[in-house]
């Protein structure tokens, strides 16, 4: 055999193995994703409403806490920040916005095309009011709907919150950034591999992108997870609400497409919860009566992550305490998971 006929078959055995490489990784990667969604269905439902279809999910007994999540994210990540709520006796009320996971972005773009749907959404819980939370990308729909529907809300908690009055630090958008960070669908198997691995190093790339800390801060901050299994649970169970991105992506570019909400012309009480250090959404400063009539909790050893870490037990307790100071007539007698 001639060195190049050997050449030739040496090639084709190697072109050959590529394909079955590759066709094995495609196979186990379709085989990953659909797991993942059949995971994320099995854990809520999806309603239709007159607005369109929305998912959902509902957890815990108790006066009701509608919340919603920031972008990227979905019913997951209201579940995982707000599990907190569940503990002090809420009802955790977690759609999944219009564009994130089951729920199509016809159900409604704009924030208060949200707001409507999720006020259906109530009416079809049997839920008169609620106090709502809005987090960081969530709360113009948050807003919108205690604009909307000032008798639905009892009380309206602001976290870490993108609006008109504190918008977010200028660049590319964080979400974005996040989006980048975690990469596509199958890199993202890759990423939350690495952070069960070797969570130190996960949680030091999520305080330098949400941060204004030092290093004896990010230190802490790192620390104070690690050693706490609960706030390291509560992180994992954050990351995983990123995953899979793609029934994500059409839900975050809607969201950085719209105008931020303002606090102004608001009857509903309102407390925002903010980080002093956080890098994602500046902390307000200067003057406050912008910001009236809300009440303003700043941490001064938080970033954008704050009810996560050091500072997250003060800052859960703050927000239970708002909530209890302005109590929920809207209490479901059921008190299963779902309708």
């Amino acid at each position: 055999m001639t060195p190049r006929r050997l050449l030739l078959r040496v090639l084709f055995l190697v072109a050959v193995m590529a394909l079955l490489l590759l066709g094995g990784y495609l196979a186990w990667f379709q085989s990953w994703r659909a797991g993942q969604m059949l995971d994320l269905a099995a854990r809520s439902e999806v309603v239709k409403l007159p607005a369109g279809e929305m998912e959902f999910a509902v957890r815990g007994s108790g006066e009701p806490a509608l919340i919603f999540h920031s972008a990227p994210g979905g019913y997951d990540q209201a579940l995982a920040l707000g599990g907190f709520l569940e503990d002090e006796g809420f009802q955790i009320i977690a759609p999944s916005r219009p564009g994130y996971l089951r729920t199509p972005l016809s159900t409604g773009p704009a924030p208060e095309n949200q707001a409507e749907a999720v006020a259906q959404l109530l009416d079809y819980l049997e839920i008169t009011q609620a106090s709502v939370i809005g987090l960081g990308w969530g709360a113009s729909a948050a807003i919108e709907f205690a604009k909307n529907f000032p008798d639905r809300a009892s009380a309206l908690v602001l976290v870490s919150a993108a609006t008109s009055e504190t918008p977010p630090a200028a660049g590319i958008p964080f979400p974005q950034v996040l989006a980048d960070q975690v990469g596509g669908d199958a890199a993202s198997d890759w990423f939350f591999k690495n952070a069960a691995r070797d969570p130190e190093k996960v949680l030091g790339t999520a305080f330098d992108l949400t941060s204004l800390g030092g290093p004896v801060e990010r230190l802490a901050w790192i620390d104070s997870v690690l050693q706490e299994p609960s706030e390291l649970e509560r992180f994992q169970d954050l990351l995983s609400s990123l995953a899979p991105p793609s029934p994500r992506e059409i839900g975050m570019e809607n969201d950085l497409a719209q105008p931020l909400a303002s606090i102004r012309s608001l009857k509903t009480p309102t407390l925002l919860v903010q980080g002093a250090s956080d890098k994602v959404v500046p902390a307000g400063s200067g003057d406050r009566s912008r910001f009236a009539p809300a009440e303003i909790i700043t941490l001064p050893s938080q970033g954008h992550l704050v009810l996560l870490g050091r500072g997250a037990a003060e800052a859960s307790r703050r927000v239970v305490d708002f909530l209890r100071l302005h109590p929920s007539a809207g209490t479901p007698d059921d008190s299963t998971d779902g309708k």
